[in-house]
């Protein structure tokens, strides 16, 4: 077979052979360059993705309050005060720390401590990126409603507590002695307390003998009802028809003991049906809030552990490309 042919078929397609192998070597440099450029794209947009998680997680130990860079501390577990959720205490919820403690005053009530409350990145935290800590906030918040009603429930319902007059004093019930009832229920229908009326008895008792308190203008002698933490209320008040305080040594003991008739007797007539049901609903409330909070504890020290936060965001949006 001559090769002439096939010399001259090869001199004639030499080029197109040689511009096609081109192409293909084109082609090839651009499909690696292209996989070069998706590989540094996915690695840049993983560092800016590190980088908000960073952020986050700074809100993650600020709002739990015990976690730092070493972890957990030990004496983060369960039912643990170190923290800066809320607390739910015998008959009362302790908000997340406010940026002033002041005594003696209400404050609002609040999941999430106040420092960081209206931070953009704990929004952008809850609203893209761990929404279960947004569902078991706003548990917690509806909660706390729930219970703020049956107390509300409670203190309209309840009569009007017994007074008593001698010719030397008069004996009546403050604004809050239906709020210390609806405590002391609380406490008794409580599943995660041990108390009975007869410790609640005992509690008034010391109240009575170590935390009275008189003032002179006009001469009144106030009685608080607990006296083994919590916040003290004032429940009864005696004044005196004298108008002097010199006379209460001769009457103290008169007075006391009359007063405390009058707890034993509420504390007696605490029972679970008609305005108390209100307090035995409040009750399993607290129990399940104090569950919820412990839940979001656990969920917050997960979240901290996590080595990335998914989810989509604005913050995101501008940095990746």
């Amino acid at each position: 077979m001559s090769l002439e042919p096939i010399f001259d078929w090869l001199q004639e397609w030499s080029q197109v052979i040689a511009g096609l192998g081109s192409l293909f070597l084109t082609g090839g440099l651009v499909h690696l360059y292209r996989q070069q450029q998706g590989l540094l794209k996915r690695e840049l947009n993983r560092e800016v993705r590190n980088s908000h998680t960073d952020t986050l997680r700074k809100r993650i130990r600020s709002w739990h309050g015990d976690i730092d860079e070493l972890g957990v501390s030990d004496d983060a577990g369960f039912f643990s005060d170190n923290t800066n959720l809320p607390r739910v205490h015998d008959a009362s919820v302790q908000p997340a720390p406010a940026l002033i403690d002041v005594v003696g005053r209400d404050t609002e009530f609040r999941v999430v401590p106040q420092a960081i409350e209206d931070d953009r990145y704990l929004q952008d935290l809850l609203e893209n990126h761990a929404p279960e800590l947004k569902q078991i906030k706003e548990e917690i918040e509806q909660r706390h409603r729930e219970f703020e009603d049956k107390k509300a429930q409670f203190r309209n319902e309840f009569p009007d507590a017994p007074s008593a007059e001698t010719d030397d004093y008069t004996l009546t019930s403050t604004q809050y002695f239906d709020l210390w009832v609806f405590r002391s229920a609380v406490k008794l229908h409580r599943e995660h307390l041990e108390s009975d009326k007869e410790r609640l008895r005992a509690i008034a008792e010391d109240s009575v003998e170590n935390e009275t308190s008189a003032r002179p203008d006009p001469a009144i002698v106030s009685y608080s009802a607990d006296a083994r933490g919590g916040s003290k209320v004032i429940t009864y008040e005696a004044q005196l028809k004298s108008g002097d305080l010199d006379v209460l040594s001769g009457l103290d003991d008169e007075i006391e003991e009359q007063v405390l008739e009058l707890y034993y007797d509420a504390i007696e007539d605490i029972d679970s049906e008609g305005v108390y049901s209100h307090a035995v609903e409040a009750a399993e409330i607290l129990d399940k809030m104090a569950e919820t909070i412990e839940e979001l504890k656990a969920k917050l020290v997960e979240y901290e552990g996590h080595p990335l936060y998914m989810g989509d965001c604005e913050y995101l949006e501008e940095a990746t490309l």
